[in-house]
């Protein structure tokens, strides 16, 4: 097996997120687990999963899924192979089910973890693995949360479906961008350029991105990237990225107090006929879910031409690039 420079003990370690349906057969993964194994999304439907498993690790992996069914829980270790290397190396798996009220399994949110690293330095394996296992946990707990809110404002399992997945790969695409540097945060004009080209939505006339150098940190960098992911949604289906006519303008500028970091996004060159029938997710993570973990204070109107959404991001959640 090939060997690798040793790094820190948990950064940098790749973390391969995906669902199943009740039985365990996979419905969905996220990009970095393509990238990692080189199996697409469509071969690793069902149980074509495995075949990113070493040989001998697939009947055990079947098994744990057994017993997983009964237990509730799934946890357990497994070699994966890395397309890269063209090697396999060491992988932690878990997952948890997300329920019905009357306590039947839906579905099931798991990720796998590498802990090739971990193994060789006893000294190092304790605390490594007690904050791998913290990052699972964390991970696992922010996707169990978008499904139960999905879950909550869905009419449908057409909707439901379509809604979670997108929501997830905006997930994912934020972590496999922290991924590259875990320490330093995100770019906030990067990070909003790749959430609006996933929506087909390029820097032009009709929108344009605005504001100096800053970095979010991780763990805001996970809730501002999924508002504008929710942002990007509703404009694509209702607002200023479904009208040819239609125009998008976000900047962020640091307020006097240097206290808050200002960031809008406005819309304009529409005309609403009224305010939107229910209260959706997007609006939840906006006023409720970033006003708790990141003490941010959001405005949401619904003005004549088009949405405006002001942001008042505390200074403490960014690093200023100098």
């Amino acid at each position: 097996m090939p060997t690798r420079e040793p790094g820190p003990p948990v950064e940098g370690i790749p973390q391969l997120v995906w669902r199943t349906d009740a039985a365990g057969a996979w419905i969905w993964t996220s990009p970095q687990w393509s990238d990692y194994t080189g199996l697409s999304p469509q071969e690793s439907l069902g149980e074509g999963w495995l075949a990113a498993l070493h040989p001998e690790d697939r009947q055990a992996a079947l098994g744990e899924w057994r017993r997983a069914q009964e237990d509730g829980a799934l946890n357990f270790s497994h070699r994966l192979f890395e397309a890269e290397t063209m090697c396999y190396r060491r992988f932690q798996a878990h997952a948890t089910p997300l329920r019905d009220p009357e306590n039947r399994i839906l579905e099931w949110l798991g990720s796998s973890v590498e802990i090739e690293d971990l193994r060789p330095t006893e000294q190092l394996e304790r605390p490594a693995l007690l904050e791998l296992r913290h990052r699972m946990r964390n991970t696992l707990s922010v996707i169990r949360s978008i499904a139960r809110r999905t879950a909550r404002t869905s009419r449908t399992l057409e909707d439901y479906s379509m809604h979670l997945e997108g929501r997830l790969d905006a997930l994912a695409r934020i972590q496999s961008a922290l991924m590259r540097d875990a320490t330093s945060g995100l770019d906030l004009a990067e990070l909003i350029a790749d959430e609006l080209l996933a929506h087909a939505a390029r820097e032009g006339n009709r929108l344009s991105i605005r504001g100096p150098a800053v970095r979010i940190k991780p763990r805001a960098a996970e809730l501002v990237g999924l508002a504008i992911h929710e942002l990007a949604t509703n404009a694509v289906k209702f607002g200023a990225l479904s009208e040819p006519e239609a125009h998008l303008a976000i900047g962020w500028e640091l307020e006097e107090d240097a206290r808050t970091l200002g960031i809008t996004w406005k819309e304009g060159g529409l005309r609403l006929d009224g305010l939107p029938a229910q209260r959706g997710f997007g609006l939840e993570i906006l006023q409720n879910t970033m006003a708790y973990e990141l003490k941010a204070v959001t405005e949401v109107a619904f003005e004549p031409d088009g949405l405006r959404c002001v942001v008042a991001l505390p200074r403490e959640n960014v690093w200023l690039v100098a």
